[in-house]
């Protein structure tokens, strides 16, 4: 029985117990005076009732003070130990409220503080221990990212290992442990991987190549698919493809080009050949004779105006089909610098283009080094300048202009020799551009059109997202409530509001999450967006979220927003701090936008309750305290930081919900449950 008496209502007991054991004692002793020395007896009684109520009083009081600055501080310490044995957290234990315990607070600081030593000498051991290994997944990593090709590791159900910055640029918002078949066309995967199958049977281990398309049907991947896994066993498969929608759009175009030449050749030629044979009559009139000149002079004009027609779209697709990265101008500009023997002004914000960028770079540093060569020039300035869906790449000086013909011949000399006979003019027509000089107040420059391009989204030293898991839970065999904790994928979400009442008309303005797969919260896996809620913004809900109306003008509606997050939590367990707010505001627009948020729900108020049932405050900053989670002033209050501190927050809390016997997602659930219920009774 002593095992189910909590320690506040033991000393509740214990007070009990010595309030009636004295007010026993005192009754003995009124009982014993009166009969040794008689007198009346209601004095007694009054004497006894004065003293015991005197009696029950001081020891209640005593009693709450003992609970207040004992019991609940003691409770709390060794709550606080609990979480710190069970979750890695280096912040120490705060010592105000158990300030009359004497030296057991500092003791369990000084626990903690053992413990977390421990802990970074068993990093510190591991860390040197796997110090190489380190070193060879930072190489991976970088390889991996880096490739022009798209590369997805999956397991045999088809859920993500394994993605690449390119694969996530071909199919979209990937995510680990997300199914590969909700971006890819599942058909010829299934019956290449059939193919692979068939083939692995007979000891062929070839990769199986197939023609791919994207769920949403926009883009063409030629793709080979290979399982991987240890001798004798299948532990899924990787996928490596590149983009063929252009790729066959340009030879669908070729072709296409070829059969209109044919098509447009075949009749002026044949009406030539007519008309040579009707001229070469001997006995032809003067004045038919003429006629048929000039009849044989529109054909051949036709036929040149039709070769040159398909020249120059032939020569549009070519400059379409060679490969064109982005290029920042700046990077033209530093590569140029390199090559000359005087200093080169840049001017103009940097911007990208879509180009070869080596061979603009020879073609520019080679037509800079002949104008250098020529007196009389001087102060070179490089500048990027858009001009519509162009950017014009200009080469400026001060002095006389480019001498006829000495342009043309930089351009036709070939580039260099690791280009072969690849010239100058052969990277303008490969571009679909053109170069020119013209006046300017100060001298003249060179002017260089190319295709504009967008700035990378991921620049070199921007921080790297995770992007791979090997160790991703085995297929769910068992159904989702019965599944440990520890294998399930979360999406942890906050929303912020026009208000407070979803019923009273009051809409979602902004809405963010971020997912957990295998217990990492994955920072590189993210949902944020603004809402348009098709009203005003309260200047009161604007102090706190710091979002007006002119912040949402242009942001989608709630309809696209939603639909977006909901694929976004496609399998996941949705968690979030107060989750009945938030699930609400869905909730209740569920069949305006006819999808249906039914996903279980897990509330990390709830569950800190039924962990932490004397804490006074379950606030999401008083929470982040607890565990050690930093939360950014300028972080807070916006749906993106909260869901960040959240899923730090809950992170920590999956090994607490462990230690307290909470293993699957059913017994969460249940506890949720329990502690919705209390929280109902208690505000009765």
């Amino acid at each position: 029985m002593h095992e189910r008496l909590g320690l506040r209502l033991r000393f509740a007991l214990f007070f009990m117990a010595l309030a009636a054991g004295g007010l026993a004692l005192l009754a003995v002793g009124l009982w014993l005076g009166h009969a040794r020395a008689g007198g009346p007896v209601q004095g007694y009684v009054v004497a006894g009732l004065v003293a015991g109520f005197g009696l029950a009083g001081l020891a209640a009081w005593i009693g709450l003070l003992f609970d207040e600055n004992v019991a609940r501080p003691i409770l709390a310490l060794s709550a606080q130990l609990k979480t710190r044995a069970r979750a890695e957290i280096g912040a120490g234990i705060d010592e105000t409220p158990a300030r009359y315990l004497g030296a057991l607070a500092p003791a369990a600081n000084a626990i903690q503080e053992a413990l977390a030593d421990t802990r970074a000498a068993q990093d510190r051991v591991v860390a040197e221990r796997t110090a190489a290994l380190n070193r060879e997944k930072a190489m991976f990593e970088a390889l991996l990212r880096d490739l022009a090709e798209g590369v997805v590791v999956a397991t045999p159900d088809h859920r993500l290992m394994l993605y690449n910055r390119a694969a996530q640029a071909l199919l979209g918002d990937l995510g680990l442990d997300r199914p590969l078949t909700a971006f890819l066309r599942p058909e010829p995967l299934s019956h290449a991987l059939d193919r692979m199958a068939a083939r692995g049977a007979r000891g062929e281990q070839e990769a199986e190549q197939f023609l791919a398309a994207t769920a949403c049907g926009e883009r063409f991947l030629m793709a080979r698919v290979s399982p991987f896994g240890p001798p004798g066993q299948r532990a899924g498969y990787v996928l490596i493809f590149h983009d063929a929608t252009e790729d066959l759009q340009a030879h669908a175009e070729r072709d296409h080009l070829l059969n209109t030449l044919l098509e447009a050749v075949r009749r002026p030629a044949a009406a030539l050949g007519a008309l040579l044979d009707a001229a070469a009559a001997p006995d032809l009139p003067g004045a038919d004779r003429s006629r048929f000149h000039d009849l044989m002079c529109a054909e051949q004009a036709r036929l040149v105006s039709t070769v040159h027609e398909v020249a120059e779209r032939h020569g549009e697709a070519t400059a379409r089909h060679w490969p064109m990265p982005a290029v920042a101008s700046d990077d033209i500009a530093d590569a140029v610098q390199s090559r000359l023997s005087v200093p080169l002004g840049a001017e103009g914000p940097r911007r990208f283009v879509r180009c070869d960028g080596f061979a603009v770079t020879e073609l520019l540093a080679r037509v800079a080094g002949g104008l250098v060569a020529q007196q009389g020039r001087g102060d070179f300035v490089l500048g990027a300048e858009a001009e519509g869906r162009e950017v014009r790449l200009t080469l400026g000086w001060c002095g006389p202009d480019v001498p006829d013909g000495a342009l043309e011949a930089w351009l036709a000399a070939p580039l260099s020799d690791g280009y072969g006979q690849y010239t100058g003019r052969d990277v303008l027509e490969g571009h679909g551009a053109e170069l020119w000089s013209e006046p300017t107040a100060t001298g003249h420059r060179l002017v260089l059109p190319l295709r504009a391009a967008d700035a990378p989204d991921l620049a070199p030293t921007d921080p790297r997202p995770e992007f791979y898991d090997f160790s991703l839970p085995a297929p769910a065999t068992a159904d989702q409530a019965e599944r440990p904790l520890s294998d399930l994928s979360f999406v942890v979400f906050d929303t912020e509001t026009t208000g407070l009442s979803p019923r009273g008309g009051d809409e979602i303005v902004q809405i963010a999450g971020v997912r957990i797969v295998n217990g990492r919260v994955l920072r590189g896996e993210v949902f944020d967006t603004l809402v348009n809620p098709g009203r005003h913004i309260p200047a009161a809900s604007t102090a706190i979220h710091g979002i007006d109306d002119a912040r949402v003008r242009g942001a989608p509606d709630l309809a696209d927003a939603a639909r977006r997050f909901h694929a976004f939590c496609d399998g996941a367990v949705l968690v979030a701090h107060n989750a009945a707010f938030d699930m609400a505001f869905l909730r209740m627009k569920e069949d305006r936008l006819g999808l249906r948020f039914d996903h279980p729900v897990l509330c990390t108020v709830l569950l800190s309750a039924a962990l932490y049932p004397h804490a006074e405050d379950l606030t999401l900053d008083a929470l982040a305290v607890q565990f050690g989670v930093t939360l950014p002033e300028a972080e807070r209050h916006t749906a993106l930081g909260d869901a960040l501190a959240t899923a730090e927050v809950f992170r920590h809390m999956l090994g607490e919900l462990q230690g307290a016997g909470v293993e699957t997602l059913g017994q969460a659930l249940a506890q949720s449950d329990r502690m919705r219920r209390i929280r109902r009774a208690q505000n009765y």
